[in-house]
């Protein structure tokens, strides 16, 4: 008996490529960190920013060669346009106002135009958690007009104005709230954020399990490109070896960038053993992976133990065995393609033998286990802390731990999950060791609230520093402020050759390496890696499409 042709074209559904057999709207991601918190201006980590960078925009971008664009204005803002202007202050001195122009077509997923009273609110928050160093004001002149007044000339004004704030939404409960952790506490990014009416990017946050998973729906009130998955959904796989089977049994589709998803060793495997599947784009990066140091510590205080640490760790060979010479040794914070280095600046090449020389100057003497012990009989145990379930950091660990014994420190691993780690550990600065983690710096900045002192977290500033390791140093501070404040390259290169003479001789953070952020798609997807423009695959989420 012969089938129909309609039947037996039924029957092999089931055998068809999923892309061919209908157009897939959903797309699941994994990755192996939560973030502790989703307002944008309490905590500070990459998995926050992954995850935003869905539904919020930023004022200003970046092209991939560090032209700065217009996100959510209509144009840079630059002296010769008039929209940024040198002025006298009240008190003398120099400082800036900044014009910023929002386009017409922003809105929030609640229907509600995007108005420059959100930028000004959201100045208002910034200063609520810790006040900007330069920003003195940001004024709504009408709905469309955003003044930033500077305290301080920058060189950087045109990234001066703050991405919006929904202040319909947020800020009734901002402005009831006792203090700024109340607020924290009260904010709907915590409470609930499947509010509709706190994000503006051309999706919203639809499902939020905290610690567990998010999910976005297009914002249907966004006017930019439409994005073409109807339902995206971010789930947390706890460590990178089950999210990897996850990947492969395709529990999930994707997975997040660089640290915040597979290491970068599965990376490589998968691109050779799963070609046929999956493509890997390796995208150069500025971020480095570095220990923040508490300087509190008296052992860590002297800045030769520090310079002995930096010389003791053989980043080359880390780079070279553990990545494959995918990743740059990092002889300073500033990678090598951004603005400030010079030809003598100082570094600390692998060296055991000056290390054991400078540990000797500083007082540590070996004990009866080989093991350094201070003058006061401290025995040189160092706790060391980063991301649980991370494969690749937990290498790293093993081998500067190996390293580290061999000049007679002890490296005491003491690992926990990202969202306490990034949450109260370096938020806290409750750390007694060092932190290893990754920062994302801009593509052309100043680390003001990297080694700034007021950046210190504290109390004062409900811990929203971000200077770890309790650097401070006046001559630091003026440099930062100095590099900050020069319009014209000459006399912003001198400052940086003071920032990296500093950190260079003081060794605030100990540097490992810069990474290159792979990018792993299925073969069916398209758009993730971003062209044209610098930042994160999630800046530019639109562009994600089926082939």
């Amino acid at each position: 008996m012969r089938l129909p042709l309609i039947a037996l074209a039924l029957l092999a559904l089931p055998f068809m490529p999923q892309a061919l057999a209908q157009p897939k709207e959903t797309l699941r991601i994994g990755m192996v960190q939560f973030p502790p918190d989703m307002h944008p201006n309490i905590t500070n980590t990459s998995i926050k920013d992954y995850i935003l960078a869905t539904s919020r925009r930023l004022m200003t971008g970046f092209t991939d060669t560090g032209r700065v664009i217009c996100i959510l204005c209509t144009e840079v803002p630059t002296l010769a346009n008039g929209r940024a202007r040198v002025v006298a202050r009240a008190d003398g001195t120099p400082g800036m106002e900044v014009l910023f122009t929002l386009k017409a077509d922003l809105f929030w997923a609640d229907g509600e135009k995007v108005t420059a009273r959100d930028v000004a609110f959201a100045h208002e928050v910034d200063r609520a958690f810790s006040v900007p160093p330069t920003v003195e004001k940001v004024e709504a002149l009408n709905d469309h007009d955003v003044k930033v007044t500077l305290k301080i000339v920058r060189y950087d004004f045109d990234r001066s104005a703050p991405a919006p704030l929904s202040e319909h939404i947020e800020g009734p409960i901002f402005r009831a709230a006792r203090d700024p952790l109340e607020y924290g506490q009260r904010s709907l990014f915590n409470r609930k954020p499947e509010e509709p009416g706190l994000w503006m990017g051309p999706y919203r946050i639809a499902e939020f399990r905290p610690n567990e998973s998010v999910a976005l729906v297009p914002n249907a009130h966004w006017k930019g490109r439409s994005p073409h998955f109807q339902r995206i959904t971010m789930r947390l796989v706890e460590n990178t070896s089950a999210l990897q089977a996850n990947l492969l049994s395709g529990d999930v589709d994707l997975v997040a960038p660089g640290n915040l998803g597979l290491t970068l060793d599965q990376h490589i495997a998968l691109a050779r053993s799963q070609a046929a599947r999956f493509t890997v784009t390796y995208v150069p990066s500025v971020s480095y992976e570095h220990w923040a140091v508490n300087l509190d510590n008296p052992l860590l205080r002297d800045r030769r133990v520090r310079q002995a640490l930096q010389m003791s760790i053989d980043r080359g060979t880390i780079v070279k065995r553990v990545f494959e010479g995918k990743f740059e040794v990092a002889d300073s914070f500033l990678h090598p393609s951004q603005f400030g280095r010079h030809a003598e600046m100082r570094n600390w090449p692998y060296d055991p033998a000056r290390a054991r020389a400078l540990l000797a100057q500083a007082g540590l003497r070996p004990g009866t286990d080989g093991i350094l012990v201070s003058a006061q009989g401290e025995r040189f145990a160092l706790d060391f802390t980063t991301t649980a379930g991370n494969r690749v950091r937990e290498l790293v660990a093993q081998v500067v731990q190996t390293q580290l014994k061999a000049v007679g420190i002890e490296l005491a691993i003491h690992n926990e999950p990202a969202r306490v780690m990034f949450g109260e550990t370096l938020r806290k600065r409750s750390f007694k060791g060092v932190v290893q983690f990754q920062s994302d710096p801009p593509l052309d900045w100043v680390p003001y609230t990297t080694f700034h002192s007021s950046y210190i977290p504290r109390a004062e500033n409900n811990w929203t520093g971000t200077n770890y390791s309790g650097f401070a140093s006046p001559e630091m501070d003026k440099a930062l402020a100095d590099a900050w404040a020069a319009l014209e390259e000459a006399p912003r290169a001198a400052a940086w050759r003071r920032i990296l003479d500093i950190a260079g001789t003081e060794l605030p953070e100990i540097n490992l390496f810069f990474t290159s952020t792979a990018v792993l798609t299925p073969g069916w997807l398209t758009g993730v890696a971003p062209e044209g423009r610098w930042g994160g695959p999630t800046n530019w989420v639109e562009n994600w499409r089926v082939k």
